[in-house]
């Protein structure tokens, strides 16, 4: 009971480095499909983007802790949104692979032909399956009402365009080993990162305002280690020294993606670690949920009203 009107807030420690590798993984991967398919990238790129999928499937095997218990992950589509992307990702490593299989020799002998309406149809849905990887896991935590920091509209939007701006990481890397025209992705890399850093000041911005436990979470970002993880690896590394290669030496391109790449994780890794639940008294004492984005002058007062009325049913 002691525990159940405890006011001090309390950051989830659930999910970390695992959990976080595998959304960078899985979001960077399935972002690579999407360009392959939009910019016309060699077939390569749609092998590295399967690749990175599958990867980010066995570490998230071993965030799980037993292969066994990966069946679970699509045993409720309608009301969840990680069963909603387990299935995505089995679909898009099925459909994907066939939709490039006969353009490699071993696989010559399939029948469908690129430019074929069999082809064509394996590719949208792959293409949709990679879209839907891409998407999910901003919808997937902005479920969570418990931890206001990811409770919010704009959430998928940015998880959306950190795994775009993965996937123009990658891309720029491998182009120094895989070749193709990536001009048009230059670009976009540059567009993204300005895009991504705008909606993270104005959604650090607003929960900051908030106060309260998504005010928290906002301070966890400015305290150790975070101070160092989120400012330098995600604002300096991962956005600002890549937009400087792309402006002004474009002969080190690969370096932007590596930069970028080491943003989009530490992204990941430091929202995961700064997810902050609301006291559990609050919870427990029936807070309306649909205001859990309230001040701390705010929790202090709901605060008080639920013990007066616990104190006075004990007594």
């Amino acid at each position: 009971m002691a525990h159940g009107f405890n006011t001090e807030f309390r950051s989830q420690q659930e999910w970390g480095w695992l959990l976080a590798t595998w959304l960078f993984l899985s979001g960077s991967g399935s972002g690579l499909f999407l360009l392959f398919e939009v910019f016309n990238l060699p077939l390569a790129y749609a092998l590295l983007s399967l690749g990175t999928i599958v990867l980010g499937g066995v570490v998230l095997l071993l965030e799980l802790g037993s292969p066994f218990r990966a069946w679970r992950g699509v045993s409720r589509l309608a009301t969840s949104w990680l069963s909603r992307g387990a299935l995505s990702v089995s679909l898009f490593v099925l459909f994907g692979f066939l939709s490039v299989a006969p353009r490699l020799a071993v696989f010559s002998w399939l029948p469908w032909r690129e430019g074929s309406v069999l082809a064509s149809i394996l590719e949208w849905v792959a293409g949709l399956c990679a879209l839907m990887i891409t998407l999910y896991p901003g919808f997937f935590l902005a479920k969570n009402r418990s931890i206001p920091f990811w409770n919010t509209v704009l959430f998928p939007v940015i998880s959306f365009g950190f795994a775009l701006m993965g996937a123009c990481g990658l891309a720029l890397i491998a182009a120094a080993f895989l070749g193709g025209d990536l001009r048009g992705i230059e670009l976009w890399a540059a567009v993204l990162i300005i895009a991504d850093f705008v909606m993270v000041v104005v959604h650090l911005t607003g929960m900051g305002a908030a106060g309260g436990a998504a005010g928290e979470s906002v301070r966890l970002l400015k305290r150790p280690p975070m101070r160092w993880s989120f400012p330098a690896g995600v604002f300096l590394v991962g956005m600002t020294l890549p937009l400087l290669i792309i402006a002004w030496a474009r002969s080190a391109l690969p370096l932007a993606g590596a930069c970028m790449l080491i943003g989009c994780f530490a992204f990941r890794y430091c929202v995961l670690k700064v997810g902050v639940y609301v006291p559990p008294a609050l919870v427990s004492g029936g807070m309306d949920l649909s205001k859990l984005k309230r001040g701390s002058a705010d929790l202090k007062r709901e605060y008080a009203a639920v013990s007066a009325r616990y104190a006075g049913g004990r007594g």
